[in-house]
């Protein structure tokens, strides 16, 4: 895998790997609030439930990351956390109670949650020098998030959403199986294995700056996970083109990583990261602006690319190149846990606090865009730092 980034086993395994994992996220995110609405649960449960799929990222990839790094057997912890999520996912097929749906969620979700970021280290320790190539490779992990959203959405339209518990058992299946594909791959060292240990560098100001934004950042995206599908449905807008909706915006984020290597090559990351959190602001509020409008909510959704895409394709490369090697899946971890773990609780359940069953959008919608506006001044103090460092390691 070092000029051909999908050549071999390795990278077919990595893109089916990836493809499946975010085929389960593009059945759960936009859908699985109008299942939980479908079983006569309330918005403000609904929240309490979709924040625990959010909170289990804040402990799992932590303790995963601990083990992987102890035991150096990435790969099979990914598998084994496929088998676990898989088996632990088909209790929901039997009851939905709220406390019993509660524990299901915050169980296969532990082991789902702990997947990714050990995925993200087994892939770019394979492409070794070619790190750049990553969004390559990520980009299958948007084709399956569109194809399950918009498959379930067409689905879910005419027949209801009471299929979704067999539709993910079926995902985390296929998820497990790819996984078998996977083999370990051995890292390179980088010339970051020269900077400080890894607690030095992550409380580093930037570090800290970044985190935060990121935090707020994931956190407006609360509404939209929870409660999208659900107010398109309000406005007027069925859940098949609501489904569209959210694949275009996958598509354009499928472009964003394709343009990522030539962007961060030509700006510097604190730039693109300010550009994120501003079009990140502007589109919660144009959502909500919007209302009912096909066009206009299609126009504002393809925003996703730059919102999202390039913003997490600039988080990994800045967490790949601040930490050493024998670091790397911790500090995936912490990102994870941090970003879209906190970050995605907090937003999931103030969501639906403050939702009120669709009475309360346009507060929900404007707490959203304040929080990437939050982000953005934080990203400015984050660039003055960036400078500063550099300009240390210039006089040094």
């Amino acid at each position: 895998m070092t000029n051909q980034p999908l050549s071999g086993r390795q990278g077919k395994a990595l893109a089916a790997c990836y493809f499946y994992y975010f085929a389960i996220l593009g059945l759960l995110i936009p859908y699985l609030g109008v299942y939980f609405s479908e079983l006569g649960f309330d918005s403000l449960e609904i929240g309490q439930l979709m924040s625990i799929l959010f909170a289990t990222r804040m402990l799992a990839p932590n303790l995963w990351a601990y083990l992987a790094d102890r035991y150096g057997q990435r790969v099979r912890f990914i598998q084994g956390g496929s088998l676990l999520a898989a088996l632990i996912f088909a209790i929901s097929l039997s009851n939905n109670t709220f406390t019993t749906l509660a524990w299901v969620l915050f169980g296969y979700t532990f082991f789902w949650n702990g997947i990714l970021p050990q995925l993200e280290v087994v892939t770019l320790a394979s492409l070794g020098k070619n790190s750049h190539h990553y969004g390559r490779i990520r980009s299958f992990g948007s084709a399956g998030f569109i194809a399950l959203v918009l498959m379930a959405g067409a689905w879910f339209e005419r027949h209801g959403s009471a299929s979704l518990p067999w539709i993910g058992l079926g995902l985390f299946a296929l998820l497990t199986l790819a996984s078998l594909w996977l083999r370990e791959p051995t890292p390179a060292a980088r010339p970051s294995d020269q900077h400080g240990s890894f607690l030095a560098t992550l409380f580093t100001p930037s570090m800290v700056l970044f985190l935060l934004a990121s935090t707020l950042l994931q956190a407006s995206y609360g509404p939209y996970y929870t409660f999208f599908v659900l107010y398109m449905a309000d406005v007027g807008v069925g859940e098949t083109l609501a489904g569209v909706m959210v694949a275009l915006g996958v598509l354009a984020e499928i472009g964003l990583f394709a343009l990522a290597p030539r962007l961060l090559a030509r700006f510097a990351l604190a730039d693109l990261l300010l550009a994120v959190a501003l079009v990140t602001a502007l589109r919660w509020g144009l959502t909500w602006q919007m209302q009912g409008s096909e066009i206009g909510q299609l126009c504002v959704q393809a925003l996703h690319g730059i919102s999202f895409g390039l913003g997490h394709a600039c988080a990994i490369q800045y967490i790949h190149r601040s930490f050493a090697s024998h670091d790397q899946g911790k500090a995936q971890a912490i990102y994870a846990s941090i970003a879209f773990g906190l970050g995605g609780a907090a937003g999931a359940w103030l969501a639906g606090v403050s939702w009120h069953n669709g009475s309360g959008a346009a507060v929900t919608w404007a707490g959203a865009a304040v929080a990437a506006l939050v982000a953005m001044v934080i990203l400015l103090w984050f660039k003055q730092q960036q400078r500063l460092a550099s300009a240390l390691a210039t006089s040094s």
